[in-house]
Parts: C-alpha cells; structure tokens; sequence
C-alpha cells in the first residue's frame, strides 16, 4: 500500500449519507405509476477526503500518466485498500494496486464519474494536480477514508467472540465503527443499503471537496432554500447513475433518494434518462449532460414524510438471509405472464400502502392539532395489545385513537396482499416463519405496525411502537425467539439526508490519516 507524509494535507471533508428501510412499497416502487415509503435511519455511511503526498507503486499502465493518485481505505475490513490513478486529460480511473489485486466496482464507478465531472465543470478545479507525473516519487493526491456505523453489518459473530449477548445492551458496548474482522467479501450486511449510501456519501464528498457543491448545501438543518435543493439534485443524480452503472442494470432508486433526501414517498425516474449514458463508448459529455440538475428527464418525485410524534422505529436482523434480486425476478416474471391478475392485485396493494401513509399524515395532524388528546391517545395504546384499542375508553371521540386502530388494520391489510403477491409468484415474501414472528410482535402492547421491510423475505423485519417500553418489550421477545435467531439494530428513524460534517467530532475517521 502506498505511504503518505504530513508534509501536505488538507483539510478533511468529511461527509454522511444514512441506511433506508422501505416500510410500503416493495415490488410496485419498481413501476413509477406507484410510489414507496421509505424511512431514513440515523445509522450512516460516511466518506472523507484529505489531500496528501503519496506514493503509489508505478505499473505499464500508469506511466505517463498525469493525474492523481488515489488511496481508498476501508478500514473496518481487513486489508481493504485499493489503489487508483484519476487521468485528467482521458477522464479515466486507473487501478494500480489493491489486496490481493481485488477490484471494488462501485469505488471506481464513483470516483471516475464523480472526478469527471468535476473535471468536465471546472478545469481549473483538478489543475493542481496535473502538472505533476504519476509514479515519479511523492505527489500529491487524495487519500480517500470510507466507513459506517455498525449496524450496516451483522456484529453476531463479534458479540459472541465477546461473550455477549445478542441485545441491544451489548451493541451498545461496541466501539462505534468497530472493525468487522472479516473481508468485505465475507461481511454479512442487514440490509440497510450500504451500497447506496456509499455511492452517495463518496460522490457528495467528492463534489464538496472540489467546489463544484458548497458546504453550506449539505449542512445539517439546512432550509430547502433553490440553491441547496439544485445540490442535492445534482448528488441524487449522480449517485444514481454511478450506482446503476455499477450494479450494470437500472434499479427503482429509493435506497439512492433515501441516503440523498432521508424519509420521504418516492416515485421512481424512468430509466431512459440514463440508458444512453450508460454504454460502453459513454464520454464525460454524455455523463454530464445526462446528470445534470437540468435535465427534465429526472422525472422522480420526493415528498417529505412527517414519522408520527411518539413511533419508534425498531428493526432485526433476521439470521436466515434471502436473495433479494432472486426474489424479484420472479415476481416481474409472474406480473408480465399474469398482467391482469397482477395488474389489480398491485392496484390493491397500492392503495393499501397509500392508506398507511395518509394515516401517519393525518396522525401528525393531530398532534399539532391537540397534543394533550394525542399524547393521551399513545399513552394508553403503549400500554395495551392493538387487539385491544378498540375498546379504549373515548375512543369514539378520539380521532388518534380511531386512526391508530386503522394503523392496525392497514398493516394486516398490507401483509396479507404482500403474501398474496408472493404465492402466487412463488418467492417467499413474508414466508410462514416471518409471518409467525410479526403476528407475535403484534401482540406486544404498544406495537402499531410490523412487518417485512422492502422485498420482504428471511433476513430482516421492522416493528413501529408507541415509546421506549413497548420497543424493549419487543427486543425481550426477539431475544426468546426460538425458531429463528432475531438480533437487534440500534438504528432508529431519521429525517436527515445527505450531510456534511465536522471532521473533530468523528475521531475514529480521523484518526486513520
């Protein structure tokens, strides 16, 4: 692996983007004629940048090449470093040198587009580097640190080592960002979209650090004045063509907008606004033509979702696992060989998805309208089976405690389509096991919604409660559950996108300069 000294370096730029769950919407947030509710998490991805003198090994298809040099680390995995060079002139990104000669798709997709464009906006923002000669000694280049919080992985296997239980007390006890001991290869995820959320942390912080984004853009708590929104559509942008170009397919894009917006409804972009860009003869011009803010072919829709005052979002990681593009090859395959049986079983489950979403709607509504009867209503619901709430006392003149029990409804209502979905496609959406698990947790007092998040499946389920006790009640279940092992994440939900951050508040990121 190259070396660095301190005799340059920048300031670090340093920037988040957060894990997604996609509560309603799996499968038809595929079409643009239906939407997905997608939740942030406070669980990140983060990438950052510093400027350095480094010394990359020279190889044949590197000389002569004036460009940058590139050291990516990811130091929660053992030996995961990969060597670039970034060639101003052609626009291409060059691997010198990484573990084993491994490759890392989705790092080199970002980096060549990302430096690209930057490149194809502003010459004079890489001519710094260009008047140096790669692999003649020491130049000055990027060294580029990418890690995230621990529940993007399964930390199963260093629990046990640790001779902890499985609960979110011993999670707690880990280092934040702790070292997975394992090869990216090997790691197990949870299916928070560390991918997605990679991409656009890595592309955000490159467009940060080179101008092309201001800082006051991303800033946490920013106002959504023109300007910032015009940023995060230019990242949004980006971070989507980048990932499909990595994945080598056009996806639906919720786990992109999530990690760029945070929680919002979703409505997909059709693909055909980055199908040119996307072959092999692609120039910077196309690329940038294609991901510009301006093109009215970003046709995707975003709408900031209010999470009611009072739920709790709490998620497992489910230790079974499925094969999610698997899963959803089948269920296209049944929607086109049964397009009007799919059509009307899709029609119903969208309007079963919008009915949730109006409910949470309506529930902040009636917090902001009278607190105290909402906080009444949640109070009495945290302490009673949702089996129970509609026998509550007034609740035939509590309009939160009609809307919950509605919640209830729309929940069953939702998992029973998505079973029907899945039958009749035969891909196990909310298979028996996960069905008995959710049903269980309905009978939690305190438990509104629970479920199989996004294409459903073995490996993960999400429960909304109503207050911290009804969540460590769930998490009791979980822990005594026997026919399948069902660990906790620490993740809650959040609003917040794409962020900039300060550098002296995450040593563990700094310190590995």
């Amino acid at each position: 692996m190259s070396c660095a000294t301190d005799a340059v370096k920048s300031a670090i730029t340093l920037v988040s983007a957060p894990g997604k769950v996609l509560v309603v919407g799996g499968y038809l947030v595929l079409d643009r004629n239906y939407s997905g509710l997608v939740v942030g998490t406070d669980a990140s991805l983060y990438a950052a940048i510093q400027e350095q003198e480094l010394e990359l090994s020279s190889t044949d298809n590197t000389a002569n090449i004036d460009g940058i040099p590139i050291l990516v680390v990811s130091p929660q995995f053992t030996a995961a470093w990969w060597e670039y060079v970034f060639d101003t002139k052609s626009n291409k990104l060059v691997q010198v040198d990484s573990t084993d000669g491994s490759r890392n798709g989705f790092v080199e997709v970002v980096l060549e587009v990302s430096l690209g464009i930057v490149n194809h906006r502003s010459a004079d923002a890489l001519r710094r580097f260009s008047a140096q000669g790669y692999g003649q000694g020491m130049s000055t280049g990027l060294k580029i640190i990418l890690m995230a919080d621990n529940d993007f992985y399964s930390q199963r296997e260093t629990l046990a080592n640790a001779g902890l239980d499985l609960d979110s007390n011993s999670l707690r006890l880990l280092p934040r960002m702790c070292e997975t001991g394992k090869m990216l290869k090997d790691v197990h995820k949870t299916g928070l979209g560390s991918s997605a959320a990679m991409v656009t942390s890595l592309v955000a912080s490159v467009l940060v650090h080179f101008g092309v984004i201001g800082f006051h853009a991303l800033r946490p708590g920013r106002d959504s004045d023109p300007q910032g929104m015009e940023s995060l559509q230019l990242i949004h942008n980006v971070a989507q063509f980048a990932h499909c170009l990595a994945q080598g397919k056009v996806g639906s894009g919720f786990d992109v907008s999530a990690a760029v917006y945070g929680s919002h409804v979703y409505y997909r972009f059709a693909p055909s606004v980055i199908n040119d860009a996307m072959g092999e003869s692609r120039t910077i011009t196309e690329i940038s033509k294609a991901v510009s803010p301006e093109n009215p072919g970003w046709n995707s829709v975003v709408r900031p979702v209010d999470i009611p005052p009072g739920f709790i979002l709490k998620l497992a990681d489910v230790d079974a696992g499925s094969n999610t593009p698997s899963m959803v090859k089948k269920v296209l395959h049944w929607q086109e060989t049964h397009s009007e049986e799919a059509r009307v079983l899709w029609n119903s489950l969208d309007a079963a998805n919008n009915r949730i979403r109006e409910i949470w709607a309506k529930l902040t509504v009636c917090h902001k309208k009278d607190q105290a009867e909402y906080n009444s209503a949640i109070d009495w619901c945290s302490k009673h089976k949702s089996s129970e709430w509609k026998g509550a006392p007034g609740i035939s003149s509590s309009t939160t405690l009609a809307l919950l029990c509605q919640l209830v409804e729309g929940t069953f209502r939702v998992r029973s389509l998505q079973r029907e979905m899945g039958e009749n496609a035969s891909v196990p959406i909310e298979p028996p096991k996960q069905t008995e698990l959710l049903d269980a947790c309905m009978e939690v007092p305190g438990v509104c919604m629970a479920a199989v998040p996004g294409a459903g499946g073995y490996d993960a389920i999400f429960c909304v409660t109503l207050g911290h006790v009804p969540s460590k009640d769930v998490e009791r279940l979980w822990s005594g559950w026997k026919s399948m092992s069902v660990g906790p994440l620490l993740a809650n939900q959040s609003s917040s996108g794409v962020c900039v951050l300060d550098p002296s508040i995450y040593p563990e990121i700094a310190a590995k300069f």
